[in-house]
């Protein structure tokens, strides 16, 4: 177990983000084998822990590929090392499943950890990470239309709410941006 926290992406108060490793299968499958998280995040419920191994296998591959500031993490909580769900900073998929220029952060998290904030502290950690480390610019969520919970996350990040798009995921999607200080550009994709 120790693995998961010898090289840490980020860390708050209360989590810790972690990197992916096929030993989380049986904990990740509480998350992504639960329809009731995952209609919120693509509708792909995994049937088994095998098949949440290979999940975690193509995450990992897909880590790999990208700059070290992009991925998805696994999130644990510091006291119990608990996985708690998943952070992400990414491309946006466009419309196509194209990866476009708008860097995405997001968070999944077992139905047991909704409502004590983990996504919002998370999701700050993200931003300061994003603005004040790395130098990106802005940030996008994009949340099912009808994911009030997330909608709410986004909004405490201070995230604006821009509406509905089409122009990522295939899909209708509601869509919050946050802007480094520095920098007042609100543009909206097309």
């Amino acid at each position: 177990m120790d693995q998961f926290f010898l090289d840490p992406v980020f860390q708050t108060e209360r989590l810790f983000a972690g990197r992916w490793h096929p030993d989380l299968a049986e904990q990740a499958f509480v998350i992504y084998g639960d329809s009731n998280v995952t209609q919120w995040i693509g509708g792909i419920t995994e049937d088994s822990i095998d098949s949440m191994r290979a999940r975690i296998d193509a995450l990992i591959e897909r880590n790999r590929q990208w700059p070290e500031h992009w991925g998805s993490w696994p999130l644990f909580l510091n006291t119990s090392r608990d996985l708690v769900g998943a952070m992400l900073m990414k491309p946006l998929p466009d419309f196509d499943g194209n990866l476009a220029t708008d860097i995405e952060i997001g968070w999944h998290l077992a139905r047991r950890h909704w409502g004590h904030g983990y996504a919002t502290e998370g999701g700050r950690r993200m931003i300061e990470l994003a603005f004040n480390e790395i130098g990106i610019q802005e940030l996008w969520a994009v949340t099912a239309l009808e994911n009030t919970r997330s909608q709410s996350v986004a909004r405490r990040l201070g995230m604006t709410h821009f509406g509905q798009t089409d122009a990522y995921y295939g899909q209708t999607v509601e869509l919050f941006k946050i802007t480094n200080s520095k920098n007042n550009s609100q543009n909206i994709p097309n």
